[in-house]
């Protein structure tokens, strides 16, 4: 990325301490010892038409030893007069724009112990979500412009010159001269406001506790706040003026889960107030950020609109407060020490966030809905592109906000809590933050917490699943009432099939039979058991293991007599693990196939979503291929009995997971052409000029989709027109988004020109190159390469190569894959993400060549390959 605050200059002394953590290979870029940040006094005045701010920091610091050299972070900032002590020090300042350093030079040592160093400082704003930044939105009054931070990972350098690394964690008092008529908002309350010259305000903030750089926040603009209060904290939701109806749900949300989350973690929420800020628009690589005391999420990840928003908007809107109200505990009182732990904020905060959501809300079938997490971990972990949990991170910007560390890592400890048990779980988690509240820690502290609390050693199975990369495969054999269990690795290349060995606990059981099993099974410890003769084995029972289950025939064809009766959860299993092994070849395609066609139309609708899911998967991958309209046709017929039950309109009290199955349908069922479903979106679609209930929130989106589909020039010019005119910032981002679903490859082109252009907001542009991207990936390749300068500009200070991830998860384009992963070494470091992304398209574009022919067999009723 192009990551620049001045040209490097010649300067004395080192400016980033490179030391071992794991080996010697694993090399850490960080700051030079013997300086310790205290406490930050940071004092900014943003000019928020200009783009830029000015500030100044006082940072009290400890002095190890004399020294006359001092480096910190600064990224993008130009320093004016330093002081030390109060006294003009004029240091000679040298920048290393590569390392985001700036070195403080001095004429004679400074003496050890506390030393106050002031910086006067100015910096840029930015217009994506990397240090403070702005966000442009319409309103009936005319444009507007806000301002709030960014600073996970390497970002506060952006805003101030600091010790910006999470292990250092120290006090913060912001000060921020804004216009009198914005509401400011930061980590912890207002402590006093001073009115200035030139309709400016001075507010100052309350000290907040010790914490990392990068949880710091301030946010500037025209807001209105509604709140409520939990026990003795302040909860508020701030919101742009005008949408204060649509903070309801979130604010409802926050006061049902902060009082769990203190009852689960056993230590109250520390902060006097919580706030949850959204902003309009989007990033391309996050949508929320867990600021201590003061939360950022872009509006679709908080905000409700009844008219807007769907079932799977009220359901992500839950989901991301509880993983972000978590994180107050989980990564801001207790933090990683660096970053090669991200997991234990991410990956802890996505398990006890689906925890959360199950206990409040039953009727989504969280767990259910999660196995889709599970198995996208899994899909990236047995490839060459996957990394372990704990992997070690040299430079901060190269943390793995990823995959791995988000839904492994939540797999790996939802497997580890099933196997100690909750309340053992539990009594660790909270023994774990009384111990490290206000520090940091590694992985181990955390399991030696939940060792001492269980009781069971766990450490070794721990290990196994962080340390190293890929997932296990437990081959289950048959032959009569005896079983055999082994360990080997799954994987789909060369490098994700070297041999590991993992100490997988296992929880068997025999459907029906009233009997289980559980223990220990790895490469070098197999198991062999016994239970009723001629039963089905199901290996995962409740599916709370890291592992794929590998049957043979006489084992499968046991349990897929019974498919119709396993619980939800296990037909889910059974579902994904054959649709992996299929794509694969090491089992039939026709596995999944023909299970997914033995499915009752009453099945949960969870596991038809699954199914949705894959069909969906599989007519991608015959785009350009002539048999696709027969696997279309065949797809339509597997789907029709449960489109007959489903519709378009709900029975009343129907489930919320019907609700969610009734969108993915109609989606699908439109990507497959299914002319009953295009005529009556198109005919709802054109009926909601005068009558907005034609297309309800629940069927809005999909519907819209189906339609944007199969537009013509004039269809979606109307799109066009709505998505530029509205003032709701949940429509606008909606509307956008759906000018890419197109199949016209002109109106496609339109799109792109759009994404590159002036007209929609910044923070939404990103979001239109994801539709071209999936339904023309050559063409939309051709066209940034083409445009690569403007499409850096657009995700400055980033660059087009550090956000592709998000445009190129359908590509099945081998060559394409390779132009971009060659275009991403060009500039540097391939960020994780990237190469994960980039290895999925060069597997499904595999899996096309390899897998079609077996897909065309089962479609004309002929027996596939095996």
């Amino acid at each position: 990325m192009v990551q620049g605050i001045k040209p490097a200059l010649a300067f004395v002394g080192a400016l980033v301490l490179t030391a071992c953590v794991g080996g010697d290979s694993d090399q850490r870029h960080i700051l030079p010892g013997g300086v310790t940040p205290v406490h930050y006094d940071i004092a900014v005045r943003p000019d928020s038409a200009a783009r830029t701010f000015t500030g100044s920091v006082g940072i009290d610091i400890d002095l190890a030893a004399p020294t006359n050299v001092i480096t910190v972070n600064a990224a993008d900032l130009d320093f004016g007069e330093v002081r030390v002590d109060g006294a003009d020090a004029a240091p000679r300042v040298a920048y290393d724009a590569r390392a985001q350093t700036a070195t403080l030079t001095f004429s004679g040592p400074l003496a050890a112990g506390r030393r106050r160093l002031d910086i006067d400082y100015s910096g840029k704003i930015n217009q994506q979500a990397f240090g403070l930044f702005s966000v442009d939105y319409d309103t009936a009054q005319g444009p507007k412009r806000l301002l709030a931070t960014q600073f996970e990972s390497p970002d506060a350098r952006r805003f101030a010159p600091m010790w910006d690394e999470p292990a250092l964690k120290a006090t913060f008092k912001l000060t921020v001269d804004a216009p009198t008529a914005d509401m400011v908002i930061s980590n912890t309350p207002i402590e006093t406001t001073q009115p200035l010259a030139d309709g400016l305000t001075r507010t100052t903030f309350a000290v907040t506790p010790k914490m990392s750089s990068y949880l710091l926040f301030m946010a500037m603009g025209d807001f209105e706040r509604v709140s409520t209060r939990v026990g003795d904290v302040d909860v508020g939701v701030v919101v742009k003026r005008g949408s204060t109806g649509e903070a309801g749900f979130a604010l409802n949300a926050a006061a049902k889960l902060l009082p769990w989350f203190d009852d689960y973690f056993g230590t109250p929420y520390p902060l006097p107030k919580l706030d949850l800020v959204a902003v309009p628009g989007g990033a391309a690589t996050f949508g929320a950020m867990e600021n201590w005391g003061a939360i950022l999420y872009f509006e679709k990840a908080l905000l409700v609109d009844a008219r807007v928003s769907s079932e799977a908007d009220r359901q992500y809107a839950f989901t991301t407060v509880g993983h972000e109200i978590a994180h107050q505990w989980f990564g801001d009182l207790v933090t990683m020490t660096w970053w090669d732990d991200i997991w234990l904020n991410e990956g802890f905060a996505s398990w006890i966030e689906a925890k959360a959501t199950n206990h409040f809300h039953p009727e989504w079938s969280t767990w259910l809905q999660d196995m889709q997490s599970r198995d996208g971990a899994m899909n990236l972990d047995a490839r060459a592109a996957t990394h372990p949990v704990v992997q070690p991170v040299a430079d901060a910007r190269d943390a793995a906000f990823d995959t791995i560390s988000y839904q492994k890592g939540q797999a790996v400890i939802r497997m580890l809590e099933a196997w100690v048990g909750e309340d053992h779980f539990r009594d660790g988690i909270r023994a774990y933050m009384k111990t490290h509240a206000y520090g940091n820690t590694v992985s181990d502290d955390l399991w030696r917490a939940v060792e001492t609390a269980s009781g069971q050693p766990i450490g070794r199975i721990a290990h196994d699943f962080t340390d190293q990369p890929g997932v296990p495969l437990i081959k289950v054999a048959s032959q009569g009432s005896a079983w055999s269990l082994t360990q080997r690795r799954f994987g789909v290349d060369a490098p994700s099939r070297r041999p590991l060995s993992w100490m997988t606990p296992v929880m068997a059981d025999w459907p029906g039979a009233r009997r289980s099993w559980r223990d220990l099974v790895s490469m070098d410890r197999p198991a062999r058991i016994t239970g009723p003769r001629d039963a089905a084995l199901l290996a995962n029972a409740g599916q709370t293991g890291y592992f794929r289950t590998a049957y043979d025939d006489k084992a499968f064809s046991r349990l897929q007599a019974r498919f119709g009766s396993l619980d939800a959860i296990d037909q889910l299993g059974l579902l994904y693990d054959s649709w992996a092994f299929g794509q694969e070849g090491v089992a039939p395609v026709a596995r999944w196939l023909d299970l997914a066609a033995s499915l009752p139309a009453d099945a949960n609708p969870v596991v038809w979503n699954q199914v949705s899911d894959v069909l969906g998967q599989i007519d991608r991958l015959y785009d350009g291929d002539r048999g696709q309209a027969a696997y279309r046709a065949r797809a339509r017929a597997l789907l029709a009995p449960v489109w007959t039950r489903v519709g378009w309109v709900a029975a009343p009290d129907e489930p919320a997971t019907t609700i969610l199955l009734r969108a993915d349908l109609i989606k699908l069922l439109g990507q497959l052409d299914d002319a009953t479903v295009v005529t009556e979106a198109r005919a709802r679609f054109n009926r909601m000029a005068v009558d907005p209930a034609a297309l309800p929130a629940s069927v809005r989106e999909p519907g819209l989709v189906v339609v944007a589909m199969h537009a013509d020039a004039a269809t979606w010019e109307r799109l066009h027109d709505m998505a530029r005119t509205t003032t709701n910032g949940l429509e606008k981002q909606q509307l956008y988004g759906l000018l890419g679903e197109t199949r016209d490859p002109a109106l496609a082109r339109r799109t792109l020109d759009l994404a590159l252009g002036d007209e929609p907001p910044v923070t939404l542009r990103h979001g239109l190159l994801r539709g071209p991207s999936s339904n023309f990936t050559a063409m939309t390749w051709t066209y940034l390469k083409a445009h690569k300068t403007r499409a850096d500009a657009l995700f400055a200070p980033g660059t087009l190569v550090g956000s592709l991830f998000r445009i190129s998860g359908e590509w099945a384009d081998s060559d394409i894959a390779a132009e971009a992963l060659a275009m991403a070494r060009s500039e540097g470091e391939v960020p994780q993400r990237l190469k994960s992304s980039l290895s999925a398209a060069q597997y499904r574009a595999r899996v096309r060549r390899e897998r079609l022919g077996d897909i065309d067999a089962w479609v004309k009723g002929r027996p596939t390959r095996h």
